[in-house]
């Protein structure tokens, strides 16, 4: 194994926001522009919230343009909310202790995740995290943020080592989905939104409770 490649928020940092908040606000939003009331729920991904809005309006006839001005409204809604989530989120255990020592053993790190790029450095500064990735690529650094693989291979490619000497780290569908598309092994982590049952169902590699565990990981493959 040259390089590990995690998930951000329930993996490193503690998930500290409520995205159910943030869609509901963003909900709102689209219903007060025209789309039909109790269609969207806050449950949904956002990027499928995006989808749905796209595709109800395409239909309706909406200029492309004045969707993306939508979308891009509704973007700024939680970048907002990120941001100010990164001011105060803290590192779970084990996560400055897995990151030094697998830099340590001369591994590449990145971060792919969900999450907005200036909330990220906001993250990773704050933290004292920043010095330790080789790459890191967020939801708008990409045309097609996970689960959709051209996430994870562009992180790949930045890296330049391949799927057979990677580990992805992750604490959901989100990031086991590409990983097992792309053929990369992939450790799923009980930190974060899915419980143990719930990633057994996505047949991650492997299966840890605690972030140190990856370091044996590491040491084995």
């Amino acid at each position: 194994m040259r390089a590990v490649v995690f998930d951000m928020d329930g993996v490193l940092v503690n998930f500290n926001i409520d995205s159910r908040k943030i869609k509901a606000e963003i909900i709102r939003y689209f219903e007060e522009t025209g789309f039909p009331k109790g269609v969207l729920s806050p449950s949904l991904p956002f990027s499928k919230i995006k989808d749905e809005v796209e595709r109800h309006f395409s239909g309706m006839g909406m200029g492309k343009e004045r969707i993306l001005g939508m979308l891009r409204a509704a973007e700024g809604m939680a970048v907002e909310y990120e941001v100010d989530a990164a001011r105060t989120t803290n590192l779970l255990p084990g996560a400055r202790e897995t990151v030094s020592t697998l830099k340590g053993m001369g591994m590449k790190l990145a971060i792919f995740t969900y999450n907005n790029s200036k909330a990220v450095k906001v993250s990773l500064e704050r933290l004292g995290l920043d010095g330790y990735f080789d790459a890191v690529v967020s939801r708008d650094q990409v045309e097609i943020p996970k689960p959709d693989p051209c996430h994870l291979r562009r992180v790949l490619e930045l890296l330049g080592v391949p799927v057979s000497e990677t580990l992805v780290v992750g604490d959901s569908e989100m990031d086991i989905r590409p990983a097992k598309e792309l053929g990369v092994r992939v450790a799923a982590i009980t930190t974060g939104v899915r419980s143990e049952e719930e990633l057994r169902a996505y047949s991650p590699d492997y299966v840890v409770r605690r972030l140190p565990e990856i370091i044996e990981i590491a040491k084995r493959s």
